[in-house]
């Protein structure tokens, strides 16, 4: 665990350390490293089922972190069979090799003197950056991409969440949005962004929300966007997954929903014909899974463009008043126009950090999140989620609501977290982790939060309303359900003082006031931070992409998006930054 905070921001470190240091007084007269071990559970216990929202959170902090590095031990995972691998099928369903995919090995990943010229730099290598450089590249472009993170690829991912954290996740995996329920958000931090430990879901933007953006926020192209999502499918080789390879989490999320006359349907993924993957969150160990840096980033490269990694940004930089370039860590790019695609998170802190393209004082706000929320469920049968697709089940029923269910086998890293008991009764409740099923109840939300700067840092605070918490609630309600009419022999909702459900009870979750600070919530989606609209009294940057306050500076990542999805965001990132870098291209001939 130590190594790990090692790796995180120095905020985290430190309030790691303060939760730490009131666990310790949690069961006094006595410190909690002074009791025996059955004495320390019971301790534990008593702060998971307090009800003070603050000491549960305390537990809950550290059970995450303990439970990540104890669920990571080798020793741990062969006692509950756990066999993380990845497999594509050939026509008849069968797993076979994958072909591997192009490398950027090859390529100059550095830069070669310490200043360099282009038309475009763009900041950020993830869903955005890569694609807007493809765009740009075969333009004719000259196009310079840089990346805070390293490259990585199937020749040295680590299966270890405690190396792969470090590795591809910004903050080591360690990022959080403060407030009442504190919920941590993983964002990628790598040559290909978050696409490199994503789930590979690919879900068009619906077509209620492209039309609001048009009608509220006067996105003129928001509504004619079918032919580059049918060019991006292409290159990803998106397919909706044969039910064959959905394993058992994913077809007990099917007769579950089916049985209850939920809509229901396979999830359309970026990983062609692959029929087994158990390890989307620490690198495809085939590079099967069509992320950016084995499709975008080749393609972009192939055609002129040049990737630098390793490289963070510190400055954007202005002459008279327009973008001419930026600068990193002993290197600077001169270009003709930036365009940052730095993330929810990134384009905020370089553009705070500067007071740049803020006359709005939008720039950090508007942050939407997706709160979901993990729903296990335990089944007398063996479910053994790694032996199928780690992200392969959708239940449709209640999209107008803004809830969007994804049956997901959580590696056991992750989601050991989520089982209830602390001491022996949590160790008895890990090595039966094949038994265990999970859904994952995600909100399109009306709640905001906001990024800051605290030192050279961005600070992420995050307010759930009311409404939104009760539609939480009916969401996990629903999951539970489903489980149950799957068969579940009991479920773990994740909800304050209640551990675990029993067939029947599921009507519990819904009752009573619905505090925020009961929920026990996670985050994947972060967007909104410098959102695009006509309006410069309001938005960021305009519907081209540019800054409203900043000519020459765009762009084009999940900060532009003016409202909540309803899906996963990878392929609006996608289309939205094709667009941009079209328009930018043709001002630039």
């Amino acid at each position: 665990m130590q190594r790990l905070l090692e790796a995180s921001s120095p905020r985290t470190r430190a309030l790691v350390r303060l939760a730490l240091r009131a666990i310790e007084w949690a069961a006094p007269p006595r410190r909690l490293s002074r009791l025996t071990q059955q004495q320390a559970a019971a301790a534990l216990g008593k702060l998971a089922a307090s009800r003070i929202s603050l000491r549960r959170e305390l537990f809950l902090s550290l059970k995450t972190l303990v439970t990540l590095v104890y669920a990571s031990d080798q020793r741990v995972l062969e006692a509950v069979g756990v066999r993380s691998t990845c497999a594509v099928a050939d026509s008849d369903g069968s797993p076979s090799p994958a072909p591997r995919a192009p490398s950027l090995r090859t390529a100059t990943l550095h830069p070669v003197s310490p200043v360099e010229h282009c038309d475009v730099v763009i900041v950020g290598s993830g869903a955005g950056g890569a694609s807007a450089a493809r765009v740009l590249a075969e333009q004719g472009i000259d196009v310079i991409v840089l990346e805070r993170g390293a490259y990585h690829d199937a020749e040295d991912y680590s299966t270890d969440p405690l190396a792969a954290l470090p590795m591809l996740y910004r903050d080591a995996g360690l990022t959080f949005c403060e407030g009442r329920p504190r919920i941590p958000m993983p964002v990628g931090q790598a040559v290909g962004g978050t696409t490199v430990i994503n789930s590979g879901t690919c879900l068009r933007t619906p077509r209620e929300v492209l039309e609001r953006w048009r009608e509220e926020f006067g996105i003129e192209w928001a509504s004619a966007l079918d032919d580059d999502f049918e060019a991006i499918e292409r290159t990803l080789e998106v397919r909706t997954l044969d039910a064959r390879a959905a394993g058992r989490n994913g077809t007990l999320c099917r007769d579950g929903a089916s049985a209850l006359g939920f809509a229901n349907g396979p999830l359309p993924r970026n990983a062609g014909a692959v029929c087994r993957c158990s390890a989307c969150p620490t690198g495809c160990v085939l590079d099967a899974k069509r992320a950016m840096h084995v499709s975008e980033l080749p393609r972009a490269l192939a055609a002129g463009a040049r990737l630098r990694a390793g490289q963070r940004v510190t400055q954007i930089l202005t002459e008279r008043g327009r973008a001419v370039g930026v600068r990193a860590d002993g290197y600077e790019v001169r270009a003709r126009a930036v365009l940052l695609a730095a993330g929810a998170l990134g384009t905020p802190e370089l553009l705070l950090a500067q007071g740049l393209a803020n006359s709005s004082g939008a720039v950090g706000r508007h942050l939407r999140i997706h709160p979901a929320c993990w729903v296990g469920a335990r089944f007398e049968e063996p479910v053994r989620g790694w032996e199928g697709v780690m992200q392969s089940w959708a239940v449709e029923e209640f999209s107008e609501r803004g809830l969007f269910f994804e049956a997901t086998a959580t590696p056991l890293a992750f989601g050991a977290q989520g089982l209830p008991g602390t001491g022996a009764e949590l160790q008895r409740r890990i090595a039966d982790y094949g038994h265990v099923a999970v859904i994952g109840v995600h909100l399109s939300e009306r709640s905001q939060g906001r990024v800051r700067l605290r030192g050279e840092h961005a600070s992420v605070t995050y307010r759930l309303g009311r409404a939104d918490a009760r539609t939480l609630r009916f969401g996990i309600a629903r999951a539970a359900e489903i489980h149950f009419a799957a068969g579940a022999s009991e479920v773990y909702p994740q909800l304050g003082r209640i551990a675990r459900l029993a067939p029947g009870e599921a009507p519990r979750i819904e009752r009573g006031a619905a505090r925020a600070s009961q929920l026990r919530l996670e985050a994947f989606h972060p967007m909104g931070t410098a959102r695009m609209g006509a309006d410069r009294r309001s938005c960021v940057v305009a519907p081209s992409g540019e800054s409203h306050d900043v000519p020459g500076l765009y762009v084009a990542d999940a900060s532009l998006f003016p409202t909540s999805l309803k899906v996963n965001p990878m392929l609006t990132i996608m289309v939205c930054a094709r667009q941009i870098a079209a328009g930018l291209a043709e001002r630039l001939r």
